[in-house]
């Protein structure tokens, strides 16, 4: 998938994976992360996701990199947020309240701002990528994240024949093969996700799962 397809759906307006309700999973699951105020919580491919205000609300310090300039400044409009922008590292980078928000490829993202996430707060990541990236992703937040850091991943599965994603199917049996080696994995909810939106798009079933997942302690560290 060309990082094209994506600017082109936001210059033209065609974002209908966007919510603008917070979603209801992360309102609900969220405190089992137990974090701590002022946590570092990384969204990736946030978009100009409602959700980032929320995570905002709730004391923590948001880190979102997204590809689109347009969604970013989308967010920032959108929720009168006073900003600094600059370009460092490769990105163009927006600094304002609790927010640090990164435009550009999210795999470029430095390894010392990965390392200092306590959180990720993943909705609408990995189904919005193709299965070579997602096994790239995977391995990704595995070599980066410290171990302990938790990630709220919500994803969804439905015939996939029935529908061209994105959104794309990720059933557990692939969450599992992509994140068991690396990560503790509990599953939280599980629950259909079928609406009149997927209904018109071909679908005649969509569940929705909801993760905890877990970096695990990285193999002959400390020994």
């Amino acid at each position: 998938m060309d990082p094209k397809f994506w600017l082109e759906r936001w210059e033209n307006g065609e974002t209908g994976w966007h919510r603008d309700e917070v979603h209801t999973e992360l309102e609900t699951h969220w405190r089992k992360l137990e974090l701590p105020e002022k946590s570092r919580v990384l969204v990736p491919l946030c978009g100009a996701s409602p959700d980032m205000a929320w995570l905002a609300a709730q004391g923590h310090e948001v880190i979102g990199v997204e590809l689109s300039r347009l969604a970013v400044e989308t967010f920032l409009k959108r929720h009168r947020v006073y900003h600094v922008a600059m370009e460092e590292l490769g990105f163009r980078t927006y600094h304002g309240g609790r927010y640090q928000l990164w435009c550009g490829d999210f795999f470029a993202t430095p390894a010392d701002l990965l390392a200092s996430i306590s959180a990720v707060y993943d909705r609408a990541s990995l189904v919005a990528l193709p299965p070579d990236l997602r096994e790239r992703y995977a391995r990704f937040l595995a070599d980066h994240l410290v171990p302990g850091t938790p990630m709220l991943l919500i994803s969804l599965s439905y015939d996939q024949s029935e529908m061209k994603g994105p959104p794309f199917s990720v059933p557990p049996a692939e969450v599992e093969r992509l994140f068991a080696s690396s990560f503790d994995i509990a599953v939280l909810n599980h629950a259909s996700a079928l609406d009149e939106t997927m209904r018109k798009r071909g679908l005649s079933a969509l569940d929705e799962h909801t993760y905890l997942l877990r970096r695990k302690p990285i193999a002959g560290a400390g020994a």
